[in-house]
């Protein structure tokens, strides 16, 4: 039995993140023959990382949680001027400059960081679970011990600070949820990953045949955060552009999830249910025709497996690799790069409800084969006996 340390900026079971369902989901797993401790912030919103949680140890399941507060809550606004500042200096930004962006992105937990430095050889190994944050990027250079980045990588802005150098290295092992994941970090770094595993995490098969005829819905629905960085401005906007051209009012978008730093357009034809509970998710995806996901920056995609998983075809944005990938190798889904491409997908998908239909029967096929909580096991528990071998 190992004794694995996690690393992670937020922790909790029902987290609207796909890298804090990750987390939560490896922790599990490994937890069932190894001893796990997990190492987080207080933080239960990751907007304005406040103290929700009680700090110290507390016992989930299996799982032992250590609990650290986060001394500064994050602003926005104020986080984003620090990081236009800094990518405007380019190399030549100062270590101050990006030390006081980190501590803005947050958690700042310095008694987490202490705590790693301090108590890392009581444990045979660390996962270390998003590039982006101060709990890994600050813990890096504390490690003596084995350990192993999920860096849920993407090509976004931070991505290019000097900082980030940090979590990123040859040297390093990687667990990489994608293949195009892995080719970002190659592209940007120029240089070949030598010690990395591809897993990504697991999508429980809740699949149940439902009693109305969803091939002939004509509701699409959306899941996960509602806000900019996520692409739903311009869904909303093609959206828009299609329904002039075609002059269909029949189409409708749901979008299941929490709006965070946009207005929503006010159009009759898209609604916004909030948060919803997993019974309710489920029911909404039976209910529609496919799936919409308008993010350029994913590292796996929880969303379009939890379509795909209830035999539903995907429509996601091409800039996001990593699902256009998915998209290919499942023959899954189609995919979009503007307006007009956008248009004359969801008119073929619309136009072809048989064609429709198969590419969601695809989609399940390929959850069942490479994302099941065996599959996960299996090459979880994989990768922690290599690491120690």
């Amino acid at each position: 039995m190992a004794k694995i340390l996690i690393i992670t900026a937020r922790f909790l079971e029902h987290a609207s993140g796909g890298a804090e369902k990750l987390a939560y989901d490896y922790a599990s797993i490994l937890s069932e023959s190894n001893d796990v401790t997990v190492c987080t912030s207080s933080a239960k919103d990751y907007v304005s990382w406040k103290n929700e949680f009680p700090k110290g140890e507390t016992k989930e399941n299996s799982i032992r949680i250590l609990r650290f507060p986060v001394t500064q809550t994050r602003k926005i606004s104020k986080m984003n001027q620090i990081l236009n500042r800094c990518l405007e200096k380019g190399d030549s930004v100062s270590d101050k400059d990006q030390l006081e962006f980190l501590k803005e992105q947050g958690p700042y937990c310095p008694d987490l960081i202490n705590y790693v430095n301090k108590e890392q050889n009581s444990y045979d190994l660390a996962i270390l679970i998003g590039y982006l944050y101060y709990p890994v990027v600050a813990s890096i250079p504390k490690l003596k011990i084995p350990f192993v980045i999920v860096p849920t990588f993407h090509d976004e802005p931070p991505f290019r600070l000097p900082m980030y150098r940090k979590t990123y290295s040859n040297q390093y092992v990687y667990s990489f949820n994608a293949p195009e994941e892995m080719s970002v970090y190659e592209t940007y770094t120029k240089q070949k990953t030598s010690s990395y595993f591809l897993i990504g995490t697991y999508i429980n098969d809740s699949f149940v045949n439902a009693d109305f005829s969803n091939q002939n819905s004509n509701q699409l629905i959306t899941i996960g955060r509602i806000e900019p960085a996520k692409g739903y401005p311009e869904l909303f906007e093609y959206f828009q552009n299609w329904k002039l051209f075609s002059n269909r009012n029949d189409i409708t978008i749901k979008s299941l999830g929490s709006i965070s730093s946009m207005e929503v357009p006010t159009n009759p034809l898209i609604s916004f249910t909030g948060y919803v509970s997993e019974e309710k998710k489920i029911s909404e995806i039976q209910k529609s025709l496919l799936l919409l996901n308008p993010s350029a920056f994913e590292s796996f995609s929880i969303s379009i497996m939890e379509a795909w998983i209830q035999k539903k075809a995907v429509l996601v944005n091409a800039k996001s690799s990593v699902m256009r990938g998915h998209c290919l190798r499942s023959q899954g889904g189609l995919y979009y790069s503007d307006s007009l491409s956008f248009q004359r997908t969801l008119d073929f998908l619309l136009e072809n409800r048989e064609i429709t239909a198969r590419l969601g029967q695809n989609g399940r096929e390929y959850v069942l084969a490479n994302f099941t909580k065996d599959v996960i096991r299996r090459k979880l528990n994989r990768m922690v006996s290599m690491l120690l071998d």
